[in-house]
């Protein structure tokens, strides 16, 4: 026994590290990792696969009915290719056929659905409940310091222009996985990511742990994880992530409200956001206003600042949809949307776009263009079918989220919470973003799964 706990030791501290440097990826990557190529978390999660593997003792929820709906998913994903293999056979794009696109995608999706989901699961189904909720929480809030800390001081160059502070950040080079980047154009802050959204990404990521520390503590400090984590949103001038988080932070109060032993809670935070929003308002009222009406209306096409990028993100949607619904009923196959998309772009998208020009369209531009919405991407992939299956695959987790952070509140209602407002941000960011590689979704999903299997063997018990 004692070399599979040794094992089982090894594998949750890799897990453990792997958690920590997720934000960690502004480095120049491994290019043998593909689509994972910069993701630094990915290098400790795999050894944490192989650890878990060695032990010889695999557990997979096999009975657990979201499980079953995430196989056939998966499935699905595949049969939609079988189902276009001529076509597979004929496209070819950015020097990549169309099989070899395909078997890319398969095994990048396969990583995360599979590998690292099972080793999620495993380590937390090894481990106490509430013990490992608590090691996970730390170790994202040991991240988000080292963020803070690189944000602060990146804001105070870009912003305030304190160009002495610029030898200071360049000390994270020397930090793993770190490369120091000053966006000259944009003046946005991206911390240790690797882009401003990438930022944005892992905080709504951390978000519903952090604001469980207001749950957990007993001192002001408790606000802070969660205070961080909604500035430093603000300021990584995401739109649509911002929006998120506060809607994550929503779902938080309703929760405050719902149970009674927090509501005096909700009352003192509700009472220091009045005189905070008041504050901001008498002072810095017409600041205030012009940003919120900016950020509003910089969705348009035309909007100065945005137009490029909002040219490009609603052209590669709006060519996706075209695809659907030229293949309604099965798709172009898993992975293969882009070979369609390439001649669907829409002339307002492309005309003057120098990111079509330099790097959609542009055959010697390695990297394939994003979708800029997984809703849209499996659609026009998979079809009508796929999207179904994983509308129900995202149902019965909010479905449970609901039932256990809301209804039937228990001893890890709070470890549900955590989950429910994470899910939530998952499920609203895949509105911008295209790939099943957010890791603290598989993470998230892994505490359900053993949450499940958990309460199962107390019913079990107690008949």
């Amino acid at each position: 026994m004692k070399p599979v706990t040794n094992l089982r030791k090894i594998a949750l501290w890799l897990f453990l590290l792997g958690l920590f440097f997720i934000p960690f990826n502004s480095f120049e990557g491994f290019g043998i990792l593909g689509e994972y190529d910069r993701d630094s978390c990915v290098l400790f999660f795999l050894m944490s696969s192989l650890f878990v593997f060695l032990t010889g003792k695999i557990k997979i929820p096999y009975k657990n009915l979201i499980f079953q709906l995430l196989m056939v998913m998966i499935a699905w994903f595949i049969i939609s290719v079988a189902f276009n293999g001529y076509d597979l056979t004929q496209y070819y794009f950015k020097h990549t056929s169309g099989i070899s696109r395909f078997v890319r995608q398969l095994i990048a999706l396969l990583i995360s659905t599979i590998v690292l989901f099972i080793t999620f699961y495993n380590i937390i189904e090894n481990a106490n409940l509430k013990e490992i909720f608590f090691k996970v929480r730390k170790v994202f809030s040991y991240s988000l310091f080292v963020v803070v800390v690189y944000g602060s001081i990146e804001f105070l160059i870009v912003k305030l222009k304190m160009d002495g502070l610029r030898p200071t950040l360049y000390l994270f080079d020397y930090f793993p996985f770190t490369s120091v980047n000053i966006d000259k154009w944009t003046n946005r802050i991206s911390s240790v990511t690797f882009e401003p959204p990438a930022l944005a990404t892992y905080l709504l990521s951390i978000a519903g742990w952090m604001f469980s520390y207001i749950l957990t503590g007993k001192t002001f400090k408790r606000f802070i994880p969660g205070l961080l984590v909604i500035i430093f949103s603000f300021l990584s001038e995401s739109r649509a992530v911002f929006f998120i988080i506060i809607v994550q932070a929503f779902v938080f109060v309703l929760y405050l409200i719902k149970d009674r032993k927090y509501n005096k809670l909700f009352v003192k935070i509700a009472l220091i956001s009045v005189f905070a929003s008041s504050a901001v308002l008498i002072f810095f009222m017409r600041t205030t206003v012009d940003y919120v009406y900016n950020e509003l209306t910089s969705f348009k096409i035309d909007d100065g600042v945005h137009s490029t990028s909002n040219k490009t993100r609603f052209g590669i949607q709006t060519a996706m949809y075209e695809v659907f619904l030229e293949n309604p009923i099965i798709g172009t196959g898993y992975g293969l949307q882009a070979f369609e998309s390439k001649d669907k772009y829409p002339e307002w998208a492309t005309v003057d776009n120098w990111e079509f020009r330099l790097k959609h369209l542009n055959e010697d531009h390695v990297p394939f263009p994003p979708g800029f919405n997984l809703y849209l991407r499996i659609l026009a992939e998979t079809g009508i079918i796929g999207f179904i299956i994983l509308i129900l695959f995202l149902i019965s987790i909010l479905l449970w989220c609901y039932n256990k952070a809301f209804k039937k509140q228990n001893e890890h209602t709070i470890i549900a919470l955590v989950v429910t407002i994470s899910m939530v941000g998952f499920v609203f960011n895949w509105l911008k973003t295209d790939t099943f590689r957010v890791y603290a979704f598989w993470l998230c999903l892994a505490f359900i799964m053993v949450m499940i299997k958990s309460n199962k063997k107390l019913i079990n018990e107690s008949k």
